[in-house]
């Protein structure tokens, strides 16, 4: 005998049934999109803490040429390597101004009141020597981008001493390259910082060398630091902001008691540092909902008491996971097809976390690799090798960028970046590394057998990008510097390299600009130090 089950009880049967799926599926929606989000959270996470090793990076990067050069100086000094007469000085200072655009000012006080300055002055240079021998003399003299003299005056009423200024106490003071905390600049009226050292001479201080570094500069550059549309980096000192992205230069100002107001985290809405060495991301509530915001300390080994501060809307990496979730909410409401459904959710959810991956790693003007991904990439290149087989790294600088963007424009400088990386791409092969460092400053690594094969390379690619730069930049006076440095067999430190590229490069801008520099290493072991 069969049993039959009436209608309606098969059709309650199918109801509960058909509801326990939907209930099924609904539970599945809520824990996908639950580690959806947590997905998309983590991954802004890692995005924030990325972004801000870059750039602590990229600020030392910025700041080390002025350490450098405070550091050559004074050790020059005090090996009376330097003609301290007029002008030989003055047209030392100038030298390395005219290699280092982040620096507006060097200069050189002594204990007895003396002071030898020179500035930048719209396209020229200008001079300031205070002399105490005998009678006091100030003396001002202007020159042109070629360091050549075009007017002298003579200052009556000055009383500049550099023995009572914040940088020369605190150089004195110390062992090693102060900095200063934000002040006016007398001579640009532009808020700044300034790293100074002692020179000493069987103990005493016989000068202090000291460069300056406007903030402004700091802004520009901070432009680029972020990977999602609306993050923002910032450099913090205290509660103070040092350096912010250029949109905010209006809210920076100089009081009529000659002070900088700058702006402080509280109006940022940054939160306070965690402590010392902290380095975690905090949910901070802001008028537009919530924010991921991560403060970093510079190095303790730097001497400079700053932070590091990223954020970046949650809303911009969780937007597209809390869309896709409504979308599979009415899809199973409808019923029918779930699992390809749920396929397709799962694409769609996981797509926009792989993008936001790819911008983490990607130049977004030149579209190379950024920095992050020029580490990962280069370090397994290295690991890579085999054999005899070497790793060349070629570090390039634009010579004429600083110039180019204040004669035409920063678009100008923008063409000129996309430009070069188009070239650099046409002239290196798949399996190089090409990505750009930041600024006007890019790296090509290439496997070579050798190390004559490694100096032959680099040197095609430098030729290659000068054809690029005069044909596509034939009104200006653009070029490019630089440097190179070849591992050794069985090497797996891809930092040292790049640091040895870098120390070529500005051994290049400083003494041989528009050639090839090896790196020291590459010298000592029989190769030329330079080539075209």
């Amino acid at each position: 005998m069969t049993l039959t089950l009436p209608r309606s009880q098969r059709n309650k049967y199918v109801v509960v049934a058909l509801s326990l799926i939907v209930v099924i599926q609904l539970i599945a929606v809520a824990i996908s999109g639950f580690s959806a989000r947590q997905s998309s959270v983590a991954v802004a996470e890692d995005a924030i803490t990325r972004d801000g090793e870059t750039t602590v990076e990229s600020i030392l990067r910025h700041l080390e040429p002025a350490e450098q050069s405070v550091e050559v100086t004074a050790r020059l000094l005090a090996s009376d390597l330097v003609d301290t007469s007029n002008p030989g000085l003055e047209r030392y200072l100038y030298t390395q101004l005219s290699v280092m655009p982040q620096m507006t000012g060097a200069f050189v006080g002594y204990p007895d009141g003396s002071f030898v300055f020179v500035a930048t002055e719209g396209d020229g240079f200008r001079t300031k020597r205070i002399s105490t021998q005998n009678q006091r003399t100030v003396v001002v003299e202007h020159f042109d981008d070629s360091f050549d003299l075009t007017a002298t005056e003579t200052l009556l009423d000055d009383a500049y001493n550099p023995t009572i200024r914040p940088w020369y106490g605190l150089a004195a003071e110390s062992e090693s390259i102060a900095w200063t905390d934000p002040y006016v600049f007398f001579s640009s009226q532009q808020p700044g910082v300034t790293a100074s050292r002692a020179v000493r001479v069987d103990g005493e201080v016989v000068a202090v060398v000291g460069v300056d570094v406007e903030l402004g500069g700091l802004g520009q550059f901070l432009d680029e630091m972020s990977s999602t549309k609306s993050g923002e980096a910032f450099v913090v000192s205290g509660d103070t902001v040092v350096a912010a992205p250029s949109r905010y230069e209006e809210q920076i100002s100089v009081e009529p008691d000659g002070s900088v107001r700058l702006l402080s985290t509280a109006e940022l809405g940054v939160p306070t540092a965690g402590g010392e060495g902290a380095r975690t991301v905090a949910r901070v509530q802001s008028a537009t909902g919530t924010d991921l915001v991560l403060r970093q300390g510079l190095p303790t080994d730097q001497g400079i008491d700053w932070d590091v501060v990223v954020r970046a809307s949650e809303s911009e990496f969780t937007q597209i996971v809390s869309s896709q979730q409504r979308m599979t909410l009415y899809i199973t409401l409808g019923g029918g097809l779930f699992v390809l459904l749920a396929l397709a959710i799962l694409w769609r959810v996981s797509e926009p976390i792989s993008e936001l991956e790819r911008a983490a790693s990607t130049d977004p003007l030149t579209t190379l690799a950024n920095r992050r991904e020029i580490s990962r990439r280069g370090q397994r290149q290295l690991a890579a090798l085999r054999g005899n087989e070497r790793l060349a790294v070629v570090a390039l600088d634009l010579d004429g960028f600083k110039k180019l963007n204040d004669d035409f424009g920063h678009h100008r400088g923008d063409r000129a970046l996309v430009g070069l990386a188009e070239c650099l791409k046409s002239l290196t092969r798949e399996l190089d590394l090409v990505g750009r460092l930041g600024g006007d400053e890019f790296i090509v690594a290439l496997p070579v057998g050798s190390v004559q094969e490694g100096v032959a390379s680099a040197n095609r690619v430098m030729i290659g990008l000068g054809h690029c730069l005069r044909r596509e930049f034939s009104d200006t006076d653009l070029g490019v510097s630089g440097g190179l440095a070849v591992s050794e067999v069985g090497a797996s430190d891809f930092a040292a390299l790049i640091r040895e590229a870098d120390e070529a490069l500005l051994s290049a801008k400083s003494d041989y600009r528009g050639l090839l520099q090896l790196s020291e290493r590459l010298v000592e072991s029989g190769m030329a130090a330079r080539t075209h």
